[in-house]
């Protein structure tokens, strides 16, 4: 097993912190890797239960990252708080979303900031440590990114598209602008599995790079943007190939992005 695939949990935050450009508004330190090296993160948005089933992740030593409204969290369809502590127990990490999975683009600043501060001050105060942020819909522009998403303490956000294989093969590390990180198309129904170790095989072969993989749904056909368990599994059992190979490691978004942790306040 690589290496990488044994980094779970929070890491030291000296180093972080020591790194961190204090002027720079968007760039946000990352771990050193040795390049050219493709690092992949899975990540989970909007809290659905049945991404917790995924515990072949752990088999696997692969740590996540889910992206949560923490005003869904124990209602029907959503995650509960407590299967919430046991996958941050595990080594996965519990990041914001909004509160009520919500267009921050289209809101008032004060309606925004609650949304997303308010957001990580729930998580917070069920004792987990926000610090990225995905955009719901991705929809963002600079006002959002800086007056809402960075005010509010989170050290990086995640958008739903850049990465397009023909001109980027992949997000950079650390990103271009940590406020507004570059990913694949979201795997969809009719994704096939070839498709999305593509996303991940583009990178290796161009230089490297950060590969976010973003799902929803794990089910058979349940929602638009779902993938199925056996292909999901398939994923995995390939990812764990090009890990083991040393070709791939595979982190959360904040082992990715590194920082310093700033406490939640509203608003």
């Amino acid at each position: 097993m690589s290496k990488w695939t044994r980094i779970r949990g929070r890491q030291p935050r000296v180093v972080a912190a020591a790194a961190l450009a204090i002027g720079c508004l968007f760039a946000a330190p990352a771990l050193a890797h040795a390049a050219p090296l493709t690092v992949v993160t899975i990540q989970f948005d909007d809290g659905n239960a049945d991404a917790y089933q995924w515990n072949s992740l752990n088999n696997y030593g692969f740590p996540a990252t889910y992206y949560v409204n923490s005003g869904s969290i124990d209602t029907a369809g959503h995650l509960t708080w407590d299967q919430l502590t046991a996958l941050s127990t595990a080594g996965n990490e519990i990041a914001s979303h909004t509160v009520d999975h919500v267009n921050i683009k289209k809101l008032k600043l004060a309606d925004a900031r609650f949304q997303v501060c308010q957001d990580r001050v729930n998580l917070a105060a069920h004792g987990f440590q926000p610090e990225s942020f995905a955009y719901p819909f991705g929809a963002y522009n600079a006002t959002v990114q800086t007056q809402v998403v960075q005010y509010c303490g989170d050290n990086s956000a995640r958008t739903v598209s850049g990465v397009n294989d023909r001109r980027v093969f992949g997000e950079t590390i650390p990103p271009a602008n940590a406020f507004a990180t570059r990913t694949p198309a979201d795997p969809k129904q009719g994704t096939t599995v070839a498709t999305i170790e593509g996303y991940v095989t583009s990178a290796e072969q161009n230089g490297g790079g950060w590969v976010q993989l973003t799902f929803h749904h794990i089910c058979g056909g349940c929602d638009p943007y779902s993938i199925t368990a056996t292909n999901m599994q398939s994923l995995l059992d390939w990812l764990n190939t090009q890990v083991t190979s040393g070709a791939v490691a595979v982190e959360t978004t904040e082992q990715v992005i590194g920082g310093t942790y700033k406490t939640p306040f509203c608003c």
